[in-house]
């Protein structure tokens, strides 16, 4: 039963979606409402009064299959079978409210005529819909006063005005139903795409930027973005030989490798309370003590460079082969800001972040580099190397340590 009316009510839609679809859909449902209410109207006129009532039911045999050339006419147009539906079974009632007389309340039908109009043309054929209403709010009018009492003709009592009035009501309730549900319907479904389109926005943009800045951007959207933070730790990673080993690999391949190591790294950062700055191909860029300033950032970013060096160890064995990264750390003053207008940035910039990536860059497979201004806040809690002086290109020499384990 429920696939039977699912098929009328997809008569003529073919390819068609979105409203053109649902138009079509309304246009049907209404056309079989109205076939099924005049198919009722002849089995009570001919339980009633077969005799009295013979120029109704003609009337309904002869109209009801008028009305259904509207599914014919839809194949071809929407638009001219609405017209055609409109047309005809306002001619059909029109008749009715002559045969029995203003009091059975036909024209009463016609009330119900411009929601269902909008919703089965569309709210851009609205001058047509405003057009055919106002014929037929005239039709109630003309048959107010014109069809007081019923035709010579016709046996209608009071009794069965008052049932024609009860069904003419029940039956402009049910259709001015179609267009409340449909609008209704719309409204929810509108609601529902926007709410779910909101929420795959927040989630992009918290994807995109720190909470603290995603929710400061949300307030004052057109505000720049730019705090300038004394003390941090920037942290620089770099898998070694990523460029002659991914010249072997399948892209999805290089792909795949990436994203496990990074997204290792990823837990690690979130364990830790390390903001993620980005990736710029095989490299990694972290930062400890901002947006949020905390304490011991360094700290921070030290036990995140060892635990990445767990991590490698552990996917090297997984993978069965050989991942090695090297590991820059530098502490100091920096700025950072939010750049971009279409695709949104956070960023971080200053010595500090240049000396950073220069100790990754200057380092040495599966090793820890850190400047004299991160050594000095860790001394207390880790061990370290001494490396000595290297010639950092941009900067000079640099005294350098190699950051070893955590004291016990």
């Amino acid at each position: 039963m429920t696939e039977t009316i699912a098929r009328i009510l997809s008569y003529g839609v073919g390819s068609t979606e979105g409203a053109e679809r649902r138009r079509i859909v309304a246009i049907n449902l209404v056309i079989g409402m109205n076939m099924l209410t005049g198919v009722s109207y002849v089995i009570f006129c001919l339980i009633y009064d077969a005799q009295g009532l013979y120029a109704q039911i003609a009337t309904y045999l002869v109209g009801i299959p008028i009305i259904s050339l509207s599914y014919l006419i839809l194949r071809r147009s929407p638009y001219l079978a609405t017209l055609w539906w409109i047309t005809t079974v306002g001619i059909v009632l029109f008749i009715l409210a002559f045969l029995t007389g203003r009091d059975s309340g036909f024209q009463w039908y016609f009330l119900g005529a411009p929601g269902l109009l909008l919703t089965m043309l569309g709210s851009n054929r609205w001058k047509t819909a405003a057009s055919v209403s106002a014929v037929l709010v005239a039709a109630i009018l003309y048959v107010e006063f014109a069809f007081v009492q019923p035709a010579s003709f016709m046996r209608v009592d009071g009794t069965l005005q008052v049932i024609f009035l009860t069904l003419s009501i029940t039956g402009t309730m049910a259709f001015a139903f179609i267009p409340i549900f449909d609008a209704l319907t719309r409204t929810r479904r509108a609601e529902q795409a926007l709410a779910e389109e909101h929420a795959r926005s927040e989630t992009l943009l918290y994807n995109l930027l720190p909470e603290e800045i995603a929710a400061r951007l949300k307030v004052e959207p057109t505000k720049v973005i730019a705090d300038s933070f004394p003390q941090v730790a920037i942290l620089f990673a770099d898998i070694v030989n990523f460029t002659p080993r991914s010249a072997k690999m399948k892209p999805e391949n290089v792909v795949d490798f990436l994203n496990r190591i990074f997204s290792a790294f990823d837990e690690l950062a979130e364990k830790h309370g390390l903001e993620k700055i980005k990736t710029i191909g095989d490299a990694y860029m972290l930062a400890a003590g901002m947006p949020n300033p905390c304490r011991n950032p360094v700290h921070r970013a030290a036990a995140m460079a060892l635990d990445m060096l767990k991590a490698t160890r552990s996917l090297s064995r997984e993978l069965g082969d050989d991942v090695q990264v090297r590991i820059g750390l530098h502490s100091g003053p920096a700025v950072a800001g939010v750049i971009g207008t279409s695709k949104l940035f956070y960023d971080v910039w200053g010595e500090t972040v240049n000396t950073a990536s220069r100790m990754e860059s200057h380092g040495q497979s599966s090793r820890i580099q850190v400047t004299g201004a991160a050594k000095r806040e860790l001394e207390d809690d880790y061990h370290f190397e001494p490396r000595g002086t290297i010639e950092v290109k941009g900067i000079g020499p640099i005294e350098t340590w190699w950051l070893e384990a955590r004291s016990m």
